[in-house]
C-alpha cells in the first residue's frame, strides 16, 4: 500500500466496491478512471516535451437500456458531489455551459506562481439529452475544450465578451447506439468530437442482483483516497522504463492502427493522447508520488485494447446511410438467431424498409462478410467468424 493511502489502487478498489451491482466490470472501470480525472482537474498534468497532457477524458458508455450504464455511473457521482467537484447540469446549451465553466474558476498557488483555472466535469447519464439533437454548436465547443486551451474567448448576447483562463473539461456520459446516431451529425461522426471520445460498449449487464449493496467500510476508504487524489497538484514525472514502453507502443500503433476505413479512423489519430492520459490516471490511482511508470503505461495500453475490441459496436446505426439503424437491428437479429428464413426476416422489418431496401441491406452485409444467403433454402446465415472479430 502506498504511503498516505488506505487502498492499494483506487480503480481496482472501485471495481470491488461495486461488485454487488449489475453493470459489467468494463463499465465500472471506466467510471473509476473518469472519477479520478474529475479529481485531478487542470491542476495536475504530464509534461511530454513541448506538449502538456492533462488527464481529462471524454468517456461514453454505450449499450442497450438493460446494460445498466447509469447504475455504473451513480456511485462515483456520490463521491464527486461529496468532494465538491464542479459538475455540469444534465441538460445544457452552449451558453449555459460556458457560464458554468466560468463559475468553476479557482485560483491557487502552484509552482511558485498564482494560477487561475476552470475545471468542470460533465456527468450525463443521458448523453443525448445533454447534447441535444445535431447540436453542432455545442459539439464544436466540446472539441475545443478537450485540448485544454489556455484562453477561451467567446461573444454572448447576455454577457458580452467572455474570457475563461485555463479551460479543462471532463465528460462521463451514457447512451444507446441508436441514440448516438440521432444526436450526432455525420461530420461529428467522421472526425471532431468522436475522435476525442472513448466509447465503451457492452451488450448487456453482467448479472442479476436482487439487492444491490455497496460495502460501507470500503466506500469510506475509497472516498478518503479519492480526497487525497483531489489534493494532488503539479507535474507528473516519467520513469525511464515508462518512456521505453511508450516509445515501443507508439511505433507499433503507428505502423498498425486498430481501425482503418472505419468511422473510428479519426479516433486512431488521438489514440496516443488517450493512452498518455490513462497512464497518468493509473499513476494517481495507486500513489501520491506523481510518477508515471512502465506499469501504468502497460495498464493504459491494456485497458484501451480491451475497450477497442467492442468499440465499433457502439456505432451500429451511425453513418451516412439512411438505412444504417435498420441494418444494425437486422444484424442483431441475425446474431441472435444465427440463421433465419429470408422472408421471415423481411416481414420483421416491413414497417421500416421496402423490399428493395431490405435486399440492399442484405447485399451490404454479404459484402462485409457479416452473413451469407443460401439460395436453395432461402435462408440467411450469420457469419460466425466475422461476428467474433
Amino acid at each position: 500500500m502506498a504511503e498516505g493511502r488506505e487502498l492499494d489502487d483506487w480503480v481496482d478498489s472501485y471495481i470491488k466496491y461495486t461488485h454487488n451491482t449489475e453493470p459489467r466490470p468494463l463499465f465500472r472501470k471506466w467510471v473509476a478512471m473518469s472519477a479520478i480525472a474529475a479529481c485531478l482537474q487542470r491542476k495536475a498534468w504530464l509534461p511530454l516535451g513541448q506538449l502538456t497532457i492533462y488527464p481529462n477524458l471524454y468517456v461514453v458508455l454505450v449499450g442497450p437500456p438493460a446494460a445498466r450504464k447509469g447504475t455504473a455511473m451513480q456511485p462515483s457521482k456520490v463521491f464527486l458531489e461529496k468532494l465538491g467537484i464542479q459538475i455540469a447540469a444534465d441538460e445544457s446549451s452552449r451558453q449555459k455551459l460556458v457560464s458554468r465553466l466560468e463559475e468553476s474558476a479557482k485560483t491557487e498557488a502552484q509552482m511558485a506562481r498564482i494560477i487561475t483555472y476552470s475545471s468542470l466535469t460533465i456527468f450525463a447519464t443521458e448523453l443525448t439529452v445533454f447534447l441535444g439533437y445535431n447540436n453542432a454548436e455545442l459539439m464544436t465547443i466540446l472539441c475545443k475544450w478537450f485540448d485544454c486551451e489556455t484562453k477561451f474567448r467567446c461573444e454572448t448576447y447576455a454577457h458580452g465578451d467572455q474570457e475563461i483562463s485555463n479551460v479543462w473539461i471532463n465528460l462521463m456520459g451514457a447512451t444507446t447506439p441508436s441514440l448516438l446516431r440521432s444526436s450526432m451529425p455525420q461530420d461529428a461522426a467522421g472526425s471532431g468530437l468522436i475522435s476525442r471520445m472513448i466509447f465503451v460498449f457492452e451488450e448487456d449487464k453482467e448479472k442479476v442482483v436482487i439487492f444491490p449493496t455497496l460495502p460501507p467500510v470500503l466506500g469510506a476508504k475509497a472516498f478518503g483516497d479519492l480526497e487525497r487524489i483531489n489534493m494532488l497538484s503539479g507535474p507528473f514525472s516519467m520513469s525511464k522504463d515508462f518512456v521505453e514502453v511508450y516509445t515501443k507502443w507508439r511505433i507499433e500503433q503507428e505502423a498498425s492502427p486498430p481501425f482503418k476505413g472505419h468511422i473510428l479512423q479519426a479516433y486512431t489519430e488521438r489514440r496516443a493522447v488517450h493512452v498518455l492520459k490513462l497512464a497518468t490516471i493509473f499513476s494517481a490511482a495507486r500513489s501520491n508520488k506523481m510518477e508515471v511508470t512502465a506499469a501504468d503505461m502497460r495498464r493504459a495500453i491494456e485497458l484501451l485494447a480491451e475497450t477497442e475490441e467492442k468499440m465499433p459496436q457502439a456505432f451500429a446505426g451511425v453513418g451516412a446511410s439512411p438505412y444504417a439503424e435498420v441494418q444494425a437491428r437486422i444484424l442483431e437479429v441475425l446474431k441472435d438467431r444465427r440463421r433465419i428464413a429470408y422472408d421471415v426476416l423481411l416481414n420483421m422489418f416491413m414497417s421500416d424498409v421496402t423490399g428493395a431496401q431490405f435486399n440492399e441491406i442484405i447485399s451490404a452485409l454479404q459484402v462485409g462478410k457479416w452473413c451469407a444467403v443460401n439460395l436453395s433454402t432461402r435462408e440467411i446465415h450469420y457469419n460466425e467468424g466475422k461476428g467474433d472479430m
